[in-house]
């Protein structure tokens, strides 16, 4: 306590008042045992008495000071004489020694780690609520984001091709392989690392045009498409949609069945860009054998290029469903094959 010995006999001129409307009225302030004391100025008697470790200075660096008791500001001390001013800085210094570190800032510190909290929440979507959301999105609300979809593609610089003839050769293949509808859409000016066939949300599928000169023959080019129905039957197209358009998006389509219009921007971008996931064996060939075909045309064709595992086309092979059967059918007929070879042509 040697700054309180120091100032012990300090005394000096102020202006207090009981409450904040209560007239002001002189008086002296000295500094007794841990307290501050308040006398009038003429009849010396104490009018009120202070903890020093509870002075609170309402206006720091202004003139003249304004003092009050930490939790009651109804009292107020105004003081102008610089020595005492600085005389209780000093004292309050040394009765409130500097808190640790931890103890000055645990308010930023417990809200910055709130907001990196909530950040990394918002960023690791529960994979529980994409699963969730996904199961009781309508397909009319597929289609209408697998038609977004398409849009953003266009807007990357592809373009959707179509022709009479060839327009009806897909929907020839499409009643082909699919009990239930589904739509082939042939792109063109897709990146080349994309996937020669994906399936987008709303039983969308993108043909890239390329393929149509790759495969020799149209069951190559059903295989392929098989091949990309099987992975989104594995990994729901919305799964990963959700998951770019993060957990905001994805509770706001929960609740009100309404994806905020920005929430997939750049997921276009992304689904081009994304490596095809090795599908389920057995399903897959089920598939095949559901249509009668065989997977031998698929995995000799150049197309079998979206067969990113080399174990999964010697399986196909080796695992052909038709393998010793007579063909059954033929998916497209010379002309329809032809016809959708062309449909980028016109």
């Amino acid at each position: 306590m040697t700054a309180l010995e120091k100032y012990r006999k300090l005394e000096g001129p102020g202006l207090w008042s009981p409450s904040r409307h209560a007239q002001r009225r002189d008086v002296f302030v000295t500094f007794g045992d841990a307290t501050l004391v308040i006398s009038d100025s003429r009849s010396q008697q104490a009018l009120s008495h202070w903890s020093l470790p509870a002075v609170q200075r309402l206006n720091p660096g202004k003139r003249p000071a304004l003092y009050a008791p930490e939790g009651d500001d109804s009292e107020i001390l105004e003081l102008q004489d610089d020595w005492l001013i600085d005389a209780l800085k000093t004292v309050q210094g040394a009765l409130h020694p500097p808190r640790p570190f931890l103890a000055r800032y645990r308010r930023p510190i417990m809200a910055a780690i709130g907001l990196v909290t909530a950040f990394a929440l918002a960023m690791a979507i529960p994979p529980a609520l994409v699963t969730h959301t996904a199961s009781v999105v309508p397909m009319a609300k597929r289609m209408e984001l697998g038609t977004r979809l398409r849009a953003d593609l266009r807007g990357l610089g592809a373009q959707e091709c179509s022709s009479p003839n060839g327009n009806a050769a897909l929907v020839s293949l499409q009643r082909a392989l699919f009990q239930n509808p589904a739509e082939l859409v042939v792109m063109r000016g897709l990146p080349l690392g994309a996937p020669r066939v994906q399936h987008i949300m709303g039983r969308y599928f993108i043909l890239d045009a390329r393929m149509l000169d790759e495969a020799a023959y149209a069951d190559a080019l059903a295989g392929a498409i098989l091949l990309a129905a099987q992975r989104a039957a594995d990994d729901d197209p919305l799964h990963s949609a959700l998951r770019h358009a993060g957990v905001i998006a994805t509770f706001r389509l929960l609740t009100s069945a309404e994806l905020p219009p920005r929430a997939l921007d750049g997921y276009a971008t992304a689904l081009l860009r994304d490596d095809p996931k090795t599908p389920e064996l057995d399903p897959l060939l089920e598939r095949f054998a559901r249509v009668d075909l065989s997977t031998r045309p698929f995995v000799d064709n150049p197309t079998a290029l979206d067969l990113a595992v080399p174990a999964l086309a010697a399986s196909l092979r080796m695992l052909d469903p038709m393998a010793g059967e007579a063909e059954q059918r033929t998916l497209l007929s010379d002309g329809q094959w032809v016809s959708l070879q062309n449909i980028c042509d016109s």
